[in-house]
């Protein structure tokens, strides 16, 4: 029997984004991710983390704007290559809901893994620890079957082994830094800007039609409020969930703080090149555009319709300056092909 736990862990907190009136990294994959990476280097920057993931690119929308957009995508190709874009080998196990015959085995390897990464000093990022969301396990206590947990909101917790992967949502997924690799910074920088085209013109998975990515998920997350304002006209206050202003504020935190990192990501990467720096304000207009959404849930339960229609109408105003930047990455990648 054995047990270990890191100690002088915290949630991570962008301070500089908070400073700037911004939420920080939101989308708690990336924020378990930022966590751990604060804590093994000397050196994290979330600017970076966030562009060249180019989850800074990402949008995931579904049509009764549920939560459960910000988790689908394919994650054994996005989930690892998040880690190996900031330098690092990426150890992820996995185990989705129709492999029941692989339960036992995987959650045998996860539960190997984590041990190992927490005696090396390294945090494991798991899913489905507490709230459906991403956190860290940071301790393992053998006597007591116990996993020591971090959740998204920055709270200590407890899970117990044979609860790993199955805690509510029968998914497993384990990702953990590893060695170093070998990718060099513009090799980076060009793997990013490729993945934020491929997300706009919707190449990477997603459960279409009730979920949306990419340009088009725009559309979606404007119409929703669209149908905001209809049911607002017909005595909403007696017809709205109560969730949904949370909802909004869940959207409009994820989106508006990704727009804000890939504004400074484009602005850091830009070493002069005009597409670049047109790209950086394009998206620094999208991240303008949202701003009023985040700012206004979930304190506003009651918005009206004027203000609804006004937020459906920056989300398409998002959209074309999102298309923009686009073009302008585009046009960048061009270029350097043209330069081989």
């Amino acid at each position: 029997m054995s047990t270990n736990k890191l100690e002088n862990l915290t949630w991570y907190v962008d301070t500089r984004a908070q400073q700037n009136g911004e939420p920080g990294i939101y989308h708690s994959y990336m924020a378990s991710l930022a966590t751990t990476l604060n804590y093994i280097t000397d050196d994290f920057d979330p600017i970076w983390l966030m562009g060249s993931s180019a989850f800074a690119f990402r949008i995931f929308v579904n049509e009764v704007m549920c939560p459960s957009a910000m988790s689908i995508f394919h994650w054994a190709v996005i989930l690892p290559e998040a880690i190996e874009q900031m330098g690092y080998h990426c150890i992820h196990i996995s185990r989705l809901w129709h492999e029941e015959e692989l339960e036992s085995s995987r959650r045998a390897e996860a539960q190997s893994e984590i041990m190992n990464a927490i005696n090396n000093g390294i945090p494991a990022i798991v899913w489905d620890i507490a709230d459906v969301e991403w956190g860290l396990v940071v301790g393992y206590d053998d006597k007591n079957q116990l996993f020591h947990t971090l959740s998204h909101v920055g709270t200590n917790g407890t899970l117990p082994y044979h609860r790993l992967g199955k805690n509510g949502i029968d998914i497993l997924s384990v990702a953990i830094p590893g060695v170093r690799n070998k990718r060099n910074k513009e090799e980076v920088i060009l793997k990013s800007l490729t993945a934020a085209i491929d997300h706009a013109a919707q190449k990477e998975w997603m459960d279409r039609p009730k979920y949306q990515d990419g340009l088009p998920a725009f559309d979606l997350w404007a119409l929703l409020f669209d149908r905001w304002v209809m049911i607002e006209e017909a005595e909403r206050s007696k017809n709205l969930p109560e969730d949904i202003p949370n909802f909004a504020a869940y959207y409009a935190g994820h989106h508006y703080s990704a727009r804000c990192y890939a504004r400074d990501y484009l602005r850091t990467i830009a070493n002069g090149n005009k597409n670049l720096q047109q790209a950086a304000q394009a998206y620094a207009t999208v991240a303008a555009c949202l701003k009023p959404i985040w700012e206004c849930f979930p304190e506003q339960k009651n918005p009206s319709a004027k203000l609804l229609s006004d937020f459906a109408r920056n989300i398409r105003n998002a959209k074309k300056a999102e298309e923009e930047g686009i073009g302008f990455i585009k046009k960048y990648l061009n270029e350097k092909n043209e330069q081989r």
